[in-house]
């Protein structure tokens, strides 16, 4: 013979909403992280960014595109960002971060090497451990709904 027991529980829809609040106030504070931390990121980069000691002589650019170029970008609604320099001022930016070894044109005009200039990977590496705290400080609490 089988036993069935019932369970009924109140409040159903009071705490689902609830739930539904603390999932969006969690998600409007971790966007908050997100921003704070990614014009933060984008300060210390531009600081730490190398600008030309003269002009420009050669090309369209200006002595301090690089630096001028470098700004966030958001993704999935102001959960996750990149801040790298952006094209098109910033399309070398990789040659300055990494360096280059002697490189010469297909007609054989050296180009000579670039020594790496690292500034995007300090930048990061500057701000990654107060990022880090600030997210596990509003994702690890707890709250009573």
């Amino acid at each position: 013979m089988t036993k069935s027991i019932d369970i009924s529980i109140d409040g159903v829809e009071v705490t689902l909403k609830a739930i539904k609040l603390f999932d969006m106030d969690t998600k409007a504070k971790l966007i908050d992280v997100v921003k704070a931390s990614a014009v933060k990121l984008q300060q210390n980069a531009k600081a730490k960014a190398p600008v030309a000691k003269t002009t420009i002589t050669k090309g369209k650019g200006k002595r301090e595109d690089l630096k001028k170029s470098i700004r966030p970008k958001y993704f999935d609604g102001g959960l996750s960002a990149t801040v790298v320099p952006r094209k098109p001022k910033g399309s070398h930016r990789h040659l300055v971060e990494y360096g280059t070894v002697s490189r010469r044109t297909k007609k054989g005009a050296n180009r000579g090497v670039m020594p790496k200039m690292p500034f995007m990977a300090p930048a990061e590496r500057q701000e990654d451990a107060s990022y880090n705290a600030k997210v596990k400080e509003v994702v690890d609490r707890d709250k009573t709904v």
